[in-house]
């Protein structure tokens, strides 16, 4: 297969390449792929601003728990 052609992807895995992207980078593919799947269904559009905003309060949080006490 190509590297220009983009396979679909299905709602269940553009939440765990999401979900992934967190930790590790995407291939240039799964990019594409995510970035395909997410411009065609709304709903994977609110999934994906709703990790987003759930990692970042969990950066916040964990962030207020890593930091030193002043007392």
């Amino acid at each position: 297969m190509s590297d220009n052609i983009t396979t679909p992807i299905t709602c269940r895995d553009t939440t765990w390449l999401v979900s992934s992207a967190r930790d590790q980078p995407l291939t240039p593919q799964q990019a594409r792929q995510l970035a395909a799947h997410l411009a065609g269904c709304a709903a994977c559009q609110v999934a994906s601003r709703q990790f987003a905003q759930l990692f970042a309060q969990l950066d916040t949080l964990l962030a207020r728990d890593a930091a030193p006490d002043d007392a």
